[in-house]
This record gives C-alpha cells, structure tokens and sequence, in this order.
C-alpha cells in the first residue's frame, strides 16, 4: 500500500498534474535529484582517467619504437576500462531506482538526503539481477541473430552463383523485416514493463515479481502509458534540440569566420578565430549538460509518479450504486416507493388527504418503535405489501393492499 502523496493531485492524474508534480519535485530537491543522475557519469569519468593514466606509458613506449616495453599497462588500463563500464552500467540501474524512491519521497512531503535514499534502496540491485540478465541475454541473442544474417549474406555475396545471389538478397531482406519489426515489438515490451523499476524499488519487490506487477497494471491502460510516456520523452526531446538548434546558430558566424580564412592563413590569424569559438562552443556543451541534467531526473520522476497514478487506478474502489445503500441501482423520488409498484397499484396515484391507513405495526418516520408486550405476537404486513412508505404517504383511496 503506497504512502499518502500530498505534493501530487488526486488519482487518477492527467498529464499536466504528472508535469507539475515532476516539475515540483526539481523544484524541491534539484540538487539531491542530479547528484543521484551524475553518480554514473562520474564514475564513468574516474575510470576513465584511471585506466588512462595506466595505457599512457605504454602507448608512448610502442610508439616510440620500445619494443621491450612491457604491455602491462596497456592490457591493464583495457581492463580497468570494461570493469569501469560494467560498473557503470550497475550504477545506472541504481539511479533509477534512487530517483524513484526520491520521488516517492518528495511526493510524501519528505526532505530526502543522499545517505538515506542509498541507505533505503539497499538490496535494489541484487533483487534487479534476474532483470538485468534476462536484459543481457535479451541483448546477445537479437545481436547474435543479426551477426548470424549478416554473415551469411556476406558468405552468399562471396559465393558465385545466381542462386547466391538471389539468397543474399532474401537474407537482406529477412534484415530488413526483423529491423521493422523490431520497433513495435519494442515499444510493446518497453511499455509493458515501464514500471518495473519504480516497482521493485518502491514496493520491494524481487525483478520478477516487479516485471509482473508492471506486466499486470499495464493491463487495460497499456495506450494511455505509452502516450503519456512518449509525451513527456518528446518535450524532453524538443526542449534538447532547440539547445542544440540555438548552439548551431550561434555558431554560424564563427564558422562562416573560419571558412573565409586563406588557404595559407596567418597563424595567429587563424588562432584568433579559434579562440573566438572556444568559449561559444563551451557555453552550448554546458548547455547541454545542464538539459540532460534536467531532463533525466525529470522523467524518472514523471515515471514514479506515472506508477503511483496507475497503482492507485488499479485499486481505487468501485463507486457506489446510485441509489440508497443496500438497494436498488436507482433513485426512487421522495413520496414514493423504493420497489417496482405491483399489480393493484397504478403507476402513480395522490394521496387521498381524507384516509389514514397504515398497514399493521407501522410507525410513522421519527416516530420511536413501540415494545412489544410479552407473549404477544407481531403482526405481519398483509399479503402483497411491497415496501414501507416513504414521506408518510398512503395508498390511493378505495385501494388497499393487493391480495395475492
């Protein structure tokens, strides 16, 4: 059962309480939210710098034509390299599912720190294993099936033969299909198990039970996540190249500066107009960095609070029938009966103001209901009575009760 979350509207959520509630918790916790987003990429950038720092000496040995240098540090910085990449690939997965307990927590009105959002998503990443290695063998297969296509097509072209030709072709285009293909099949399964992350980091659960509980909220609500998904994929989106569209023209000049040079410009000529794209070209790289940085914590908020919407979709109770408690699925009008009127009665009648009948042992409404003496004995409503009155009302005059 999910925490109450008073920073998001009321379930169900439309797309603009999603962006705001997103928005709103950038706004709350911005710094909390892209430290969480960087952690992989500085990592990445540590190993980087190690394993270079490692392959330099060697590189600079082999090239200068030291044959007895030894290539120990270059096979140990390719080493460090791929463990580095590994391990920035378990770090992202780790992100996600920091931010998607950030999010929850800010939904709560909480105040998150780092060392608690990694103290409270211990265990995401061994109960995301199985998911990570199904991902992985996912991953191997498809590329394995299309390196097993190319090669024979390329085996087919290497071969004489019109036969052989004629099977490349086919091969190429089996490519071609898978290729199309491809794109719907992973749209479907990327949808359906959209929520697998903020699942298994939100709710504990184990990878696949997190794949199935995504699989399962998905069901009947599966357009209207992708829409609501691609929507806030595609403002990202738009929001990245108009950066990089302004970046381009701001650059323009510079460029058409560099291109009006001579074939043999002067040096520091030429160094000038360099320097003078230097910092142009850095403010639109720090623009950039600053849109990603944004924009990643952005949709794995927009994400969570997607799941928390549909969690709270799924198991909002169904709404009451209309009508009074216990009865029907109608509403009956004051002054007439709750049940379907029986034969002996008409449709609708007027009381008749000069007649005062009740049947057996009725009291009035607001009227207390009198004790029943020892050893007597109730006396039932008569045969083909349908309902008590309402409003006091009695039946049309000259008619009683219907006799069965």
């Amino acid at each position: 059962m999910l925490a109450p979350t008073p920073v998001l509207k009321p379930s169900p959520i439309d797309i603009g309480g999603l962006f705001s509630g997103s928005i709103e918790a950038l706004k709350r916790r911005f710094g909390l939210l892209v430290l969480i987003s960087l952690m992989p990429a500085l990592a990445v950038l540590a190993v980087m710098a190690l394993a270079t720092m490692l392959m330099v000496p060697s590189i600079v040995a082999l090239a200068n034509g030291d044959r007895t240098a030894a290539p120990t540090g270059l096979i140990a910085g390719i080493a460090l390299f791929v463990f580095g990449m590994l391990v920035a690939v378990l770090l992202q997965v780790k992100a996600y599912g920091m931010l998607s307990q950030a999010a929850y927590e800010i939904a709560q009105g909480q105040f998150p720190d780092f060392r608690g959002v990694l103290a409270r998503t211990r265990g995401f990443l061994p109960r995301m294993a199985s998911v990570i290695a199904i991902g992985v063998l996912a991953v191997v297969a498809i590329y394995g099936l299309f390196a097993i296509l190319v090669f024979g097509a390329i085996g087919s072209v290497a071969s004489s033969g019109q036969e052989s030709a004629s099977g490349a072709l086919a091969v190429v285009g089996l490519i071609l299909l898978l290729s199309l293909a491809a794109v719907p099949l992973g749209l479907f399964l990327g949808t359906k198990l959209l929520y697998t992350v903020p699942a298994v980091a939100i709710e504990g659960l184990g990878g696949i039970e997190g794949m199935k509980r995504s699989w399962n909220l998905t069901r009947g609500a599966f357009w209207r996540t992708l829409g609501y998904y691609l929507l806030a994929a595609f403002a990202v989106a738009m929001v990245s190249s108009t950066v990089s569209m302004i970046g381009q023209v701001a650059l323009l000049p510079l460029g058409m500066n560099m291109s009006s040079l001579p074939d043999n410009p002067d040096p520091a000529q030429a160094l000038a107009v360099v320097g003078a794209m230097i910092p142009a070209m850095l403010v639109i790289y720090a623009l950039q960095v600053i849109v990603q940085m944004v924009a990643y914590p952005f949709l794995q908020s927009y994400l969570t609070y997607m799941f928390i919407d549909q969690v709270r979709r799924s198991e909002m109770p169904a709404p009451p029938a209309y009508g009074y408690p216990g009865g029907p699925g109608y509403y009956a009008p004051p002054g007439q009966y709750y049940a379907q009127p029986q034969q002996g009665y008409p449709a609708q009648w007027q009381p008749d103001p000069g007649r005062s009948w009740q049947p057996p042992g009725w009291t009035p409404p607001g009227q207390a209901q009198p004790p029943q003496q020892p050893g007597s004995q109730q006396t039932p409503p008569p045969q083909g009575w349908s309902g008590w009155q309402q409003g006091g009302q009695q039946p049309p005059s000259g008619q009683g009760p219907a006799q069965g």
